[in-house]
């Protein structure tokens, strides 16, 4: 496609023009090379954005993004135009607007992927998203449950869910997981399940999060035999769990609906008892927290953080590396140093 020189001359410089040209008509065309480097940002965030090929759920969250942070900015700037420092203000600009770190990462990371996209398609030379200085994000720790606080937690809950939950406590499934769980999936024969499906907001997903994620999990003995009584009836391809609300039973759960009408009213009634012998209401933690507990109490009993890693199915040993503190002899070497130390240090009576 070819555009006529005398719409452009005024906007590109000569020194552009040294592109492809020729005769049409009465007057000069320049080649798409020179259209594509005139490009607006919302011009090429659109193209980017219909072509992309990713999860619904995430498809929402960066739109979210993108209308909150990344085109009221960029929207009408030339693509040739920006440079690596006007990203960096761009950053500062959020920073100083009160975005969180967390926000401005995502908003970074598609600005990133949208000027990759146009280096490939040539509509740009290089990528401005270089060396770019992103406020730090801080780490939290693993919220996770006491023994005392989980069985405070399966008591409030109705059988069908105390199944569930345990389940969670014991293998560490993501939610998604547990709630797209088959029944064929487990083999009762050798006390394992295998993390093939996982339920998302577009429906049942025929693979897992990640190639980690297809997995092989083992089952103690007393949570397979629950197992066993719940799934007694079902066919062997249904769902393990599904709604149990009368006229609307046997449907996939929703996150949501689960969380509102079951996990938030269990957690609130739910107490226990503290060293002291206080009764305490139990944390206030999402069912992503069944997953850190089942981690912590494994690394607590001298499980290895490689073997943690495998059963939870992380991408990336350094997610499992949040609980190494919790580790028996996390701190075996700084102690023993302390102790063989030839005059401790005192305070004078």
């Amino acid at each position: 496609m070819a555009i006529p020189l005398a719409a452009m001359a005024a906007a590109v410089p000569l020194f552009v023009l040294v592109v492809a040209a020729a005769v049409a008509g009465s007057g000069l065309v320049v080649s798409m090379t020179v259209w594509a480097s005139l490009m607006a940002f919302c011009e090429w965030h659109d193209r980017w954005w219909n072509a992309r090929v990713v999860e619904p759920h995430t498809l929402r969250g960066d739109a979210s993004s993108i209308k909150n942070h990344v085109l009221p900015y960029w929207a009408e700037w030339e693509m040739r135009a920006i440079t690596r420092m006007d990203v960096q203000s761009w950053i500062r600009f959020l920073i100083e607007k009160g975005a969180g770190p967390a926000a401005i990462k995502r908003a970074y990371n598609l600005t990133s992927s949208i000027m990759r996209a146009a280096v490939d398609d040539d509509v740009i030379a290089v990528s401005p998203c270089r060396s770019i200085d992103l406020p730090p994000i801080a780490v939290k720790p693993p919220q996770w449950f006491t023994l005392d606080q989980a069985q405070s937690i399966l008591d409030e809950l109705p059988t069908a869910w105390q199944t569930m939950c345990r389940l969670g406590f014991y293998t560490g499934l993501r939610w998604g997981e547990l709630s797209g769980l088959h029944c064929h999936r487990i083999d009762r024969r050798r006390s394992r399940l295998f993390v093939v499906e996982a339920n998302a907001k577009s429906g049942i997903k025929e693979y897992p999060k990640s190639s980690k994620s297809r997995r092989e999990v083992p089952l103690p003995p007393h949570v397979l035999e629950a197992l066993e009584r719940h799934i007694h009836r079902l066919d062997r391809d249904a769902l393990v769990f599904t709604t149990i609300t009368k006229g609307r039973a046997g449907r996939r759960l929703d996150d949501g609906n689960w969380r509102r009408q079951t996990w938030w009213p269990a957690v609130d009634a739910a107490c226990y008892f503290d060293s002291d012998g206080e009764q305490q209401p139990v944390p206030h933690y999402p069912p992503h927290s069944m997953r850190h507990t089942c981690a912590s109490w494994l690394v607590q009993k001298g499980v290895s953080l490689y073997e943690v890693q495998h059963l939870l199915g992380h991408e990336s040993f350094q997610t499992t590396q949040r609980y190494a503190h919790l580790q028996p002899d996390a701190h075996k070497a700084v102690l023993g140093a302390w102790q063989r130390l030839d005059s401790p240090l005192v305070i004078a009576a």
